[in-house]
């Protein structure tokens, strides 16, 4: 072999070895991007692992709230109102107008008391689904006169999985409370269709248009969490939430799920 092959053959061989370095290089850049994937898809689901175990603790704490208050502060006002009717039966012409005051306001008070229980926690939600629910939320809003509710459905029958109706739930719950806060509305129609394999749900008002803006605002301030907690209880289930511009006025919210129906 002469000079000439000998330099030929080194080049080849110093080639290939740059070829097999750049290839091992290469190949263990893809297994530290592959690893650092990884924990980020461990870090992801152990923040959502927390996240759900810190949301079911809430709705614990709600449920024995609400059963506390239905249990033993409504029975105590039952017992007092059915004390005013009697009182009212046995006082003379200059007591009456008193005592039917207080039982009035007694009244508004246990009217009250259910929806702060209901708001706690629906019992129509695990007794006859989502639906249902939100009709008889809409209803107790409009008890309460904050707002005129209106509930529309298409009547689909379709089964909503526990867990994913209690998530929409509460966020219905929350874009209703941000309307009441920022919105102006005077008016809110809330809509409700799905199909086999897509849960859809508009929350309509005729307010000055602001609520995603407020709700924006509200994200960057501490302890304001409005928008975070919409979306922290969307992305548990794998849902999804859009805010567009109504006409003439307001904002349109819409509440998106896919594969809602319970796994069997």
């Amino acid at each position: 072999m002469n000079l000439v092959e000998m330099i030929l053959v080194g080049t080849l061989v110093m080639l290939l070895l740059g070829i097999f370095v750049i290839i091992l290089v290469v190949l263990q850049q893809k297994q530290v991007v592959q690893y650092k994937l990884r924990l980020k898809d461990k870090d992801l689901q152990i923040q959502k692992e927390r996240l759900v175990a810190v949301l079911q603790g809430q709705e614990t704490e709600r449920k024995r709230i609400a059963e506390d208050l239905h249990d033993e502060v409504g029975a105590q006002l039952s017992v007092l109102k059915l004390s005013l009717n009697h009182l009212l039966q046995l006082a003379g012409n200059g007591e009456k107008e008193r005592i039917r005051e207080t039982k009035d306001f007694t009244d508004t008070i246990i009217q009250q008391l259910r929806f702060i229980s209901q708001s706690l926690h629906p019992t129509t939600l695990e007794n006859l689904g989502l639906s249902h629910a939100l009709d008889s939320f809409s209803s107790l809003m409009n008890k309460n006169r904050q707002i005129a509710i209106q509930f529309r459905t298409d009547g689909s029958e379709y089964k909503v999985d526990r867990e994913k109706a209690l998530n929409v739930y509460r966020v219905v719950q929350e874009v209703i409370n941000n309307i009441l806060k920022h919105a102006g509305a005077t008016k809110v129609v809330i809509s409700y269709r799905s199909t086999p394999g897509l849960l859809t749900i508009r929350v309509e008002d005729d307010g000055n248009g602001m609520l995603v803006d407020s709700l924006e605002a509200s994200r960057r301030k501490t302890g304001h969490l409005g928008l975070k907690n919409i979306e922290s209880r969307l992305n548990i289930i794998g849902g999804n939430i859009t805010f567009v511009k109504n006409s003439p006025a307001g904002t349109i919210a819409e509440i998106t799920v896919e594969n809602f129906q319970p796994v069997i």
